[in-house]
């Protein structure tokens, strides 16, 4: 468990300092491989399609997408549902619901993705994204693994989550250019507001003080000229700050 927490609080720190895709990537993928995954996705459904970030081959993902998998696959369906995290595993094809599902599982296994976990992240309208670490083979140190550090890896998901939408990864060049507005931290404390968290909720989902939050917060007002905070929100998000 020591392990995980350092793992984690490298994670966290290592995310403040990302920018690009690259980095972001390169980030989820060491620490998936520090808690003995494999391999790393994540998936955001915005308004301009689907963005990924990830660790997978690239013919594995050409091929998820050419196929269409994004829109029947288990994992991603009903985000909004009550189970946060959902554990998978490949080799459950008599579960689909589908052929064309039964036949993703029969393709993930021949790329050699056998199992894994997702953590489903529900934002505004239909869009969500998705956090996934994954391995080519199942044990039972790994599920125990999972299933005794379930929280800690959801908190992953969603920080991984947070900072990439803060950065502005995966919208057009157009809104990129406004970011310089707000730092990443501000929009990062703005989008979890948009989603409904409170100070308390992003301090600890940031590992801050809600003071530290309120700084951030107090500041995107100032720098929007917004009268309020929703008044911020709603600026950041007209203004293109915001996913």
């Amino acid at each position: 468990m020591k392990n995980l927490k350092r793992a984690c609080n490298e994670f966290v720190d290592c995310l403040h300092s990302a920018h690009t895709e690259d980095d972001f990537r390169r980030v989820a993928e060491r620490t998936a491989h520090a808690l003995g995954f494999r391999w790393f996705a994540y998936l955001g459904h915005r308004a301009n399609g689907p963005s990924l970030i990830s660790s997978y081959p690239k013919s594995w993902t050409r091929h998820y997408f050419r196929e269409g998998y994004d829109s029947i696959d288990p994992v991603l369906r009903d985000p909004r549902s009550s189970r946060r995290m959902f554990l998978w595993d490949g080799r459950e094809a008599q579960s689909a619901r589908s052929a064309k599902e039964r036949r993703l599982f029969d393709d993930a296994l021949s790329f050699k993705i056998r199992t894994g976990l997702t953590v489903r992240i529900p934002s505004r309208q239909n869009q969500f994204a998705a956090f996934t670490l994954a391995v080519d083979e199942r044990s039972l140190g790994l599920d125990r693994f999972i299933e005794a550090s379930q929280d800690m890896l959801e908190m992953l998901g969603l920080t991984y989550h947070a900072h990439v939408s803060a950065a502005g990864i995966g919208r057009t060049v157009e809104n990129a250019y406004h970011g310089s507005l707000l730092t990443q931290r501000e929009r990062q404390c703005l989008a979890w507001i948009s989603d409904g968290k409170t100070m308390q909720d992003i301090a600890e989902l940031l590992g801050v003080s809600p003071r530290g939050v309120k700084f951030h917060l107090d500041n995107a007002r100032r720098n929007l000229a917004a009268l309020t905070l929703p008044h911020a929100v709603a600026l950041a998000f007209r203004q293109g700050l915001l996913p």
